[in-house]
C-alpha cells in the first residue's frame, strides 16, 4: 500500500469521526433543548445513532475494496507464519513442487496419447493387431514378430506398435487369422 494511499484513507477515517461526533453533538444539544439532562440527551443520541463501529465498517467498505483489503492481510499473514517455520515451509513448497510436476507429467502423456488424435490422415481407419494363444487369451507380440508381419502384409498402408495395453481400435483383425 503506498504511503499516500495510506494517509488517504487515515484522512477519510478521521473525517470521519469527526463526522459522527459532530452528528452526535447536535442531536444531544436538541435533546437537551427538549428538556433531557446532558447526560440522557447524550445516551439518547448515541441509541437514535446506532452502532459506531458497524458504521465506520459500512463505510470503510462502500470507499475502498474490503476484499483485496483483505487478501493482501491474508497474504502478509501467511508469510510471517511460513517465515516463522522453515521446516513446515520446505515441507510444503517440496509437496506442492513435486505434486505439481507429477500433475504435469502425467497430464502430458494423458494428452499425448489419449486426448489428442493421433496424427494420421484418416484415425478412424486405425486398428489394432494382436495375437491369441492356443487357449485364447491375447498374447504378446513380439518384435521380431511385428517385424515379420510388417513385411509379409499387404493389408495396412502403414504399422506401427507400443508396448503395454494401449488403446484398442476397432474393428479388430486378429495376426492368427492371416498368418496361420
Amino acid at each position: 500500500m503506498s504511503w499516500t494511499r495510506f494517509f488517504r484513507r487515515k484522512r477519510m477515517m478521521e473525517d470521519l469521526d469527526q463526522d459522527i461526533r459532530d452528528y452526535v453533538e447536535r442531536e444531544t444539544q436538541d435533546n437537551i433543548e427538549r428538556g433531557m439532562t446532558p447526560e440522557e440527551a447524550h445516551y439518547a443520541a448515541m441509541r437514535k445513532f446506532g452502532n459506531v463501529t458497524r458504521v465506520k465498517e459500512e463505510t470503510r467498505e462502500v470507499w475502498s475494496f474490503v476484499w483485496l483489503d483483505q487478501f493482501w492481510q491474508d497474504i502478509r499473514y501467511c508469510l510471517r507464519m511460513l517465515a516463522k517455520n522453515p521446516g513446515f515451509t520446505a515441507v510444503a513448497l517440496l509437496t506442492l513442487a513435486l505434486g505439481i510436476g507429477v500433475n504435469t507429467a502425467i497430464f502430458s502423456l494423458l494428452n499425448a496419447f489419449l486426448l489428442r488424435r493421433l496424427p494420421v490422415r484418416q484415425p478412424d481407419q486405425l486398428v489394432e493387431v494382436f495375437t491369441r494363444d492356443r487357449s485364447g487369451r491375447i498374447g504378446e507380440l513380439s518384435f521380431p514378430l511385428f517385424e515379420e508381419i510388417q513385411r509379409r502384409q499387404r493389408v495396412f498402408s502403414g504399422m506401427f506398435a507400443w508396448w503395454g495395453d494401449g488403446i484398442l481400435v476397432v474393428p479388430e483383425i486378429c495376426v492368427d487369422k492371416y498368418f496361420a
